[in-house]
């Protein structure tokens, strides 16, 4: 008999993957109504050779349906939808076809449309004139609705919670997922913030969770919280709010808010000292509030709305404003004070070149909008991109050694003038290079599309090109520099008038980029936008004559009136947050964590830090370590990332685990690895294979230590400069490899945040439509939900578990593998991270380390099964054996956590089965 060939675990996972990939009707993790906002193509290119779709390819946007008729929209401009074609269903097979765009707007040209399929073609772009087939969205076997329902059975819960009615179309209710996918990308980072903040207190003895921000919000005025006893509260309140003030003095004591650049004065004046502290409160305040509202159902406490509570008459709200306000103008009074200063040479040579074109006062306003707003990342284009292909092709000259010096501002100078014949000489070119990029499929068809855009540039810009390389030798620009600029300092004026105008929504928002680093401000505002950017075109084809459906939002969700608004000014935002460089004033705390992590010993006293960093010495050249530190640890992002996330002395030990850190390493590109071992390694053999450089980088990572460091000399020379440039990659590798372990793991958690938060948003629904969950809290029993689900059967409203019975019956095993106990402290053990906190613990118990899900839900679960307390005997958890004996999580053990979620399948089986869970969202190092 032959023998089966068994596929390895990775082949296995990426079968599977693909096998999802090509389903026909794929049902998202967000459990959102099936309704085909862009129906898949029937004939689309190979996977391999594909980038996008065929449909939006093509110039499809959407499929919108009312009633009998649907409406088919094209991109237009940017992010827009142009209405093509409305199509009014007779009877079977037979609809009536009117097309709504004018001639010149018009991208698409519709074909024939039956009961199942939709064909149409592009009348420009990809493949032109090639017919495209597509679903008919309101094609559904047995069902009369025009809609297709969705699988949760919430669409109409959902449409009342929004607009106050319900409503015969999937036009609203895609509206309303772009509004929920902001309120959980929030939960995210929301929760990310408290638990930073909470663990900058520092882990006490006892490792129980002091969670200071969860409970603060902005109740009480600043007034109230530092002088309890003067209010009216009841002495219970009183007392949580003394806890409260102590611990937020204690964090204002550890200086580690300096690690958010968020400094106390140095200042005599106690008013001045105390102003900061009221500051700081409100800001704390704030993200406590926005916390409860992203992660709680509080739709019945119209105080608590998450897109107005800010806007609230009471005191203590407008004082929150206040600090935004002090925030926000802070930040453009600093932009502004040093914009002309800082590009003074620039601005100077631009004025110059482009005074037959513009006056004086245009070009500076144009130079801020590329220097500070970043206007050119919203072209729809890389500006970037089109400069490296000109200078490729034929600007060879500018790419001499002579220029290195002067390179960046030779650079950015000749993207200003890219910029400005985008922006304000050739704004129709522009939007032809977005039309034909959107209309690529490949990478391939872009890098063509860019190049032969960069030919027609470099005949118009070639001159400019030259002119702008004469000037950049040293003694033009020193001479520029000192040179004074004849201008108006209120030129600027109008800026920040623009800035004091932002929503106090946006504002909230750009507060919380305070506490994230850059990847993160990247991320959140990009989503933000996409998505208020989504609900403004929504809104528009909603108000529409052609369309003309109800679209008025319910008192909580108005600010989305203001969508188009909100977009403007997230732009703005985004491009004026930056990662805070941390405080002078928390440098002693600093350099602390530092040489922790280096593995110093933490109880290490300050007057010995002090005394090896010669911190309170001067003189010239005795300063060489400090320095290093400073440059190559307390300035890296990481090292601040795993401050906020992690503890200093507990990321030292868990780098101990030679296994843990091999599996990190084998995440990281072959081709880094050779650079890593080559930098790192005093007497590398180049020849041995990777699995023997990554050991050897392993093992270095393991012994590293504080000594290895306290002789490199900052101005070294020679062999000493060789030991130097080691001994930087060597602290480089290791902070990265720790970095992507902690990361890696906050991002898995974070699908789990998700979870909680959509779990406690459904359950609110789910109360208006089930009589038999009216009396019920969640918080008692977090299984209730799906537990209520499973029992009414074919009276659920909830189709995952009234049509399919097998998964019912699995999803009911596994309720009944859990208790109420058991999943609350799932709950509280993902909100409040615990397993990157408890890492250290448990890590080193693994058998296999192979995925960052095994290595989350293996802490994950000696946590849930850790007695709280030692004297009071508890009763054995179910799996708390197999764990121990195995090394491993316990998959069955996953499913009876992940319980409450079982309501919806898709959600479930990602969150439970491994070979399910999205490996693609884990970070490598590139």
């Amino acid at each position: 008999m032959a023998k089966k060939n068994k596929m390895k675990p990775r082949e296995l996972r990426e079968a599977q993957k693909k096998a999802r990939q090509l389903k026909a009707a794929e049902i998202n993790n967000n459990a959102a109504p099936a309704i085909a906002a862009m129906p898949a193509a029937q004939v689309i290119a190979p996977a391999a050779e594909k980038k996008k779709s065929s449909v939006k390819a093509a110039g499809m946007k959407s499929i919108l349906v009312s009633e009998n008729k649907m409406y088919i929209t094209s991109f237009g401009k940017g992010n827009s939808a142009v209405l093509e074609y409305e199509v009014d269903k007779v009877d079977n097979n037979n609809y009536n076809k009117t097309q709504l765009s004018s001639k010149d707007n018009s991208n698409i040209e519709l074909g024939d449309v039956n009961e199942v399929n939709i064909t149409f073609s592009s009348k420009h772009g990809f493949e032109s004139g090639v017919e495209i087939n597509t679903s008919n969205p309101t094609h559904r076997s047995g069902e009369s609705s025009p809609v297709r329902w969705d699988m949760l059975g919430l669409k109409s819960e959902l449409e009342k919670r929004f607009f106050g009615k319900t409503f015969d179309d999937n036009i609203h209710i895609q509206l309303i997922y772009n509004i929920l996918d902001i309120e959980k990308i929030l939960a995210v980072y929301v929760t990310n913030i408290v638990y930073a903040l909470n663990n900058m207190l520092g882990i006490k003895g006892s490792e129980s969770y002091d969670d200071f921000m969860g409970y603060l919000s902005a109740r009480n005025t600043y007034e109230v919280f530092t002088h309890p006893d003067k209010s009216n509260l009841s002495d219970k309140v009183k007392g949580n709010i003394k806890k409260s003030f102590s611990t937020f003095n204690d964090l204002l004591k550890t200086k580690r808010l300096g690690y958010f650049g968020l400094e106390e004065p140095k200042t005599k004046d106690t008013r001045v000292s105390e102003a900061y502290k009221k500051r700081v409160y409100h800001m704390l305040a704030i993200v406590g509030q926005i916390r409860q509202c992203v992660f709680h159902d509080l739709s019945e406490h119209s105080e608590y709305d998450l897109y107005s509570f800010i806007d609230n008459s009471k005191k203590v709200y407008r004082e929150c404003r206040e600090t935004l306000n002090y925030l926000v103008d802070e930040r453009f009074d600093s932009i502004n004070k040093g914009f002309i200063q800082g590009n003074k040479v620039n601005i100077s040579l631009l004025i110059d070149m482009m005074k037959d074109d513009y006056e004086a006062d245009d070009i500076i306003h144009l130079y801020y909008d590329f220097i500070v707003l970043k206007s050119q990342k919203n072209l729809g284009f890389s500006i970037k991109k089109l400069r490296e292909k000109m200078l490729d092709e034929y600007g060879f000259r500018f790419k001499d050694k002579q220029y290195d010096s002067v390179r960046s501002k030779m650079y950015k100078l000749m993207d200003f003038l890219l910029f400005c014949n985008y922006y304000r000489n050739d704004v129709v070119a522009g939007e032809a290079l977005v039309r034909k990029l959107r209309f690529s499929m490949t990478d391939d068809e872009k890098e063509g599309i860019y190049a032969d855009e960069a030919e027609k540039l470099w005949g118009k810009f070639r001159n400019d090109f030259e002119n702008i390389a004469d000037h950049m030798n040293g003694d033009v620009i020193k001479e520029l520099g000192k040179a004074d600029m004849d201008f108006d300092e209120k030129i600027l004026d109008s800026e920040k008038k623009n800035a004091s105008d932002l929503l106090y929504f946006s504002k909230m928002i750009y507060m919380l980029t305070y506490f994230l680093d850059g990847k993160e401000i990247n991320d959140l505002l990009t989503t933000l936008i996409s998505k208020f950017d989504n609900i403004k075109e929504f809104l528009k084809i909603m108000k529409s004559s052609a369309v003309d459906v109800e679209c008025e939002l319910t008192a909580g969700y108005r600010l989305f009136n203001d969508s188009q608004r909100i977009t403007n000014e997230l732009f703005i935002v985004k491009n004026i947050a930056s990662m805070r460089k941390p405080a002078a004033s928390a440098k002693l705390t600093m350099f602390r964590d530092a040489l922790t992590i280096l593995g110093i010993d933490d109880k290490i006293t300050d007057d010995r830090i002090s005394e090896i960093l010669k911190l309170k010495e001067k003189g010239k050249g005795i300063h060489g370590l400090r320095n290093f530190i400073t440059n190559n640890v307390i300035e890296s992002s990481r090292f601040v990332y795993l401050i906020k996330y992690a503890n200093a002395q507990k990321i030292r030990e868990v780098a101990k685990n030679e296994k843990v850190v091999m599996f990190v390493l084998g995440g990281i590109p072959d081709t880094q690895i050779e650079r890593y071992y080559k930098s790192c390694v005093e007497f590398p053999d180049m020849n041995s294979s990777l699995g023997v450089k990554r050991s050897e980088l392993a093992r270095m990572i393991k012994n590293i230590s504080f000594d290895d460091f306290k002789n490199v000399k900052q101005q070294a020379k020679g062999r000493e400069n060789v030991a130097k440039e080691r001994a930087k990659a060597v602290i480089g590798l290791y902070l990265t490899v720790m970095y992507l372990l902690v990361k890696n793991l906050v991002n898995v958690n974070a699908r789990y945040v998700i979870a909680i938060h959509c779990l406690e948003r459904d359950f609110g629904l789910y109360k208006e439509i089930i009589p038999e969950l009216a009396s019920k809290n969640l918080k008692n029993d977090y299984r209730i939900l799906s537990q209520t689900l499973c029992e009414l059967c074919d009276k659920s409203p909830n189709l995952f578990l009234k049509k399919n019975e097998r998964l019912r019956k699995c999803v009911e095993v596994d309720i009944n593998n859990a208790d109420s106990s058991m999943t609350r402290k799932y709950r509280n053990c993902i909100a409040h991270l615990t397993v990157v906190r408890e890492l250290k613990e448990y890590i080193g118990d693994i058998r296999t380390v192979d995925s960052y899900f095994s290595i989350y839900h293996y802490v994950m679960q000696r946590c849930i099964t850790k007695r709280e307390d030692d004297i009071k005997q508890e009763e054995k958890i179910k799996y708390e054996d197999d764990l121990l004996k195995n090394h491993g999580y316990t998959k069955d053990f996953v499913k009876a956590l992940n319980s409450p979620f079982g309501y919806n399948i898709p959600r479930f089986k990602n969150l439970s089965i491994e070979q399910l869970f999205d490996r693609n969202e884990y970070l490598t190092e590139k």
